[in-house]
């Protein structure tokens, strides 16, 4: 919940939005530096409106249904600071989902093993793709995104040679 909380705040900071706008930007823009799910939005913001992070107030539309707009207190500007240091310290190791079935290689059907490992490599060719091409067009992201990126594009290198080293392995 706290990656979530920091995750809304910081999206809140940039300007107050609806839930449905929240949930877009945090699934498009956001959606590749975090395996964050975000099933439902509402019950996030609930919790944090509840804890005076955020505030909603509702906004007419002739003819519409009233729509919620929330945006960031003023404790919910010292939640995400102290958030956004907390993870900069954070000692957490990234943990990858893939490391738990090598453990126990011995047990799996080396074909489907090797069948899975390909198509996972093939998934990563196309993220590389994309991280690759955000980078060299100059595209909407500012440095610090690009920044990300470049993390991002370093993290996945890392994961293609390991994948390399476990087809070696297995073959």
């Amino acid at each position: 919940m706290e990656i979530q909380k920091l995750i809304i705040l910081g999206v809140l900071k940039e300007s107050s939005r609806h839930g449905y706008e929240i949930k877009k930007i945090i699934n498009k823009e956001l959606g590749i530096f975090t395996s964050l799910e975000n099933k439902s939005i509402y019950y996030p913001l609930k919790i944090m409106e509840r804890g005076g992070f955020i505030k909603k107030k509702a906004v007419k539309t002739p003819g519409k249904l009233p729509r919620y707009v929330y945006s960031i207190t003023l404790r919910g500007n010292k939640e995400f600071v102290k958030l956004a240091m907390n993870a900069l310290l954070s000692e957490k190791r990234p943990f990858i989902d893939i490391d738990i079935p090598l453990y126990f290689l011995p047990h799996l059907d080396r074909k489907e093993v090797l069948a899975r490992v390909r198509l996972r490599k093939r998934f990563l060719e196309k993220v590389d793709k994309w991280l690759t091409a955000n980078l060299e067009e100059g595209h909407k992201f500012s440095s610090h995104q690009k920044l990300l990126l470049r993390h991002h594009l370093n993290l996945l290198k890392a994961e293609e040679n390991f994948l390399e080293d476990i087809l070696r392995l297995i073959k």
